[in-house]
């Protein structure tokens, strides 16, 4: 692994390598799922000469397909003029190709154009643009430009798009993923890489992700083109061909159907929220359904929540729009998810301090010396310590090799962390860890033992900064394990709904005497996501309350 040095250049051959890595690990787990086209540029690409492939490196990390040659100056490439040629040879990249003219308009600055076009004016550069396109005509405009420089376009960039989804399993991560891990600026738990690993089953799979990045792509275009609309949602009809497809297509229908309702389309929009199955696809469906009066496709809808609600916000989004129905997880007559322990009708415990002003402080560090005045200790940790109790507990189900959990050497967890069937797709794991972590002393040992062993390894669930060994020491020591196991247990099987409000102390008085406590100044109102974390809390039998104070 090349060894990178903050503020100094890279090794030559750096950015080359780490292009030559990705497209190896492609053609090597991925190679039925290419086309011919995609297959041939990953050989054209290692089959070219060391220069070149410096030169195509950096190439493809700028924003493309179309660049200046005026540009391509960099010091690892002793030639660039011969190394574009080799690539030109084999067919990676063109020189002064035919290309739109507002393409190659945005390669140049507002001071270059202003000379070569010192009749267009405009309020900003696309403004500039557009009125430039209107008054020349394209042949014009890539004729006055060649003058002053020439152009390239990097004809690989769509098949090097697909490689790079291939090897990271999204189009968010580039190659700077290899440089944050060679400065050391991060640590990956190591975890298997195989080809039953990989993102996508077949070429359909992909396919389908791409045409629906095109989709997001044109729902930007709707405020100047409405007639794209309907045409946006006949290609989102069909059923998603995996689950990464289905969040994305998810993505472009809540757009869509935001677009509708805006416009008072509530047929349309109801049609586009009603394809989605993620947040807020049916709170949106209850509140369209309402203004139309439908109240029995209202109660009908409510109880679907109600069996299985996808996320904090919509379940605390059904009890409020229910009017008092949803109790405990389900409605009357509805299906319910069992709740831990029931202790009779939920009540929000509040104490409220009157009169003694806020100091400039954070009401939470307020609130805690207060609370800790006379005995005991308070940690500000909010959700840093439900998902930091599950990331240790859990670590090695986290990071065990389930199907399509892991794509690529730069994943902070699994792709799947925060999707409903998390869990789920890893029953048996968890089941058996839960089964190890009932003997007496367990969750204690291995708490210390994963912290120990695992500090300082990037873990979404897991602040190292929050779960201290001291920390660690007084839980084991004041809080129960049984308490402790069951609050990691409900987080890990529900960390799609349950990432936010966890209330803001851990307040530790003792052994056996602790709670956890939400702190609210005299403006601040809890939030869904609160509500529904102090909710869980009662049912699973934890001390909780809120501390309000009012001026």
């Amino acid at each position: 692994m090349p060894e990178l040095v903050s503020q100094q250049p890279p090794p030559p051959d750096y950015y080359a390598a780490n292009l030559r890595c990705l497209l190896t690990e492609v053609r090597e787990r991925c190679g039925s799922l290419l086309r011919a086209d995609e297959a041939g540029f990953i050989d054209a690409c290692l089959a070219a000469s060391v220069p070149a492939q410096r030169l195509l490196a950096r190439l493809l990390s700028r924003r493309g397909p179309w660049l200046r040659t005026d540009a391509l100056r960099y010091p690892e490439v002793e030639d660039s003029g011969e190394a574009l040629e080799q690539l030109c040879r084999a067919g990676l990249v063109a020189r002064n190709p035919v290309a739109p003219a507002d393409a190659l308009l945005n390669l140049f600055t507002r001071a270059e154009l202003a000379a070569l076009f010192p009749g267009v004016a405009g309020r900003t550069k696309p403004d500039w643009i557009t009125a430039c396109v209107a008054r020349y005509a394209d042949a014009a405009i890539r004729g006055r430009l060649s003058e002053a420089a020439g152009w390239i376009c990097v004809r690989s960039w769509r098949a090097y798009s697909v490689c790079r989804l291939l090897y990271f399993g999204d189009d968010r991560q580039d190659l700077s993923a290899f440089v944050v891990r060679d400065l050391g600026i991060l640590r990956y738990e190591p975890y298997e890489l195989s080809p039953r690993t990989r993102p996508f089953d077949c070429r359909s799979q992909v396919d389908g992700y791409l045409r629906l990045r095109g989709l997001a792509a044109l729902c930007a275009e709707l405020p100047s083109m409405p007639e794209l609309a309907p045409r946006l949602l006949g290609r989102l009809w069909a059923e998603a061909g995996s689950r990464a497809e289905q969040r994305l297509r998810d993505k472009v229908l809540l757009r869509l159907g935001h677009w509708h309702e805006r416009r008072g389309e509530l047929d349309a929009a109801l049609q586009c929220y009603g394809r989605a199955r993620s947040h807020p696809g049916r709170e949106r469906r209850a509140r369209l359904l309402r203004r139309l009066g439908d109240e029995t496709g209202v109660a009908e809808l409510l109880a679907e929540v109600a069996a299985a609600p996808w996320n904090a916000e919509e379940e605390d989004f059904a009890r409020r729009f229910g009017g008092g129905r949803f109790a405990g997880g389900g409605f009357a007559g509805a299906a319910r998810r069992p709740p831990a322990k029931r202790r009779g009708p939920f009540e929000l415990p509040v104490t409220v301090i009157r009169g003694a002003p806020v100091p400039a402080e954070a009401p939470e560090a307020h609130g805690a010396r207060l609370l800790a005045a006379n005995v005991g200790r308070g940690w500000h940790l909010e959700n840093r310590f439900p998902l930091g109790l599950a990331g240790l507990l859990f670590w090695d189900e986290i990071y065990a090799p389930v199907k399509g959990a892991f794509t690529n050497a730069f994943q902070l967890g699994p792709r799947d962390l925060f999707w409903p069937d998390f869990a789920p797709a890893r029953r048996e794991l968890l089941d058996a860890r839960v089964a190890s972590l009932q003997a007496p002393g367990a969750v204690k040992t291995r708490l210390r033992a994963v912290r120990a062993a695992k500090a300082g390894i990037a873990n979404p669930l897991v602040h190292w900064h929050a779960l201290t060994p001291e920390l660690l020491q007084i839980l084991g020591a004041c809080v129960p394990e049984a308490a402790l196991l069951r609050l990691a247990v409900h987080t890990v099987e529900h960390l799609h709904r349950l990432r936010t409000g966890f209330p803001d102390l851990l307040m530790i008085y003792g052994r056996g005497a602790y709670e956890f406590v939400e702190v609210k100044g005299p403006s601040d109102q809890l939030q869904p996501a609160q509500r529904t974390w102090l909710r869980v809390l009662r049912e699973l039998g934890l001390p909780a309350r809120v501390l309000k104070f009012e001026s």
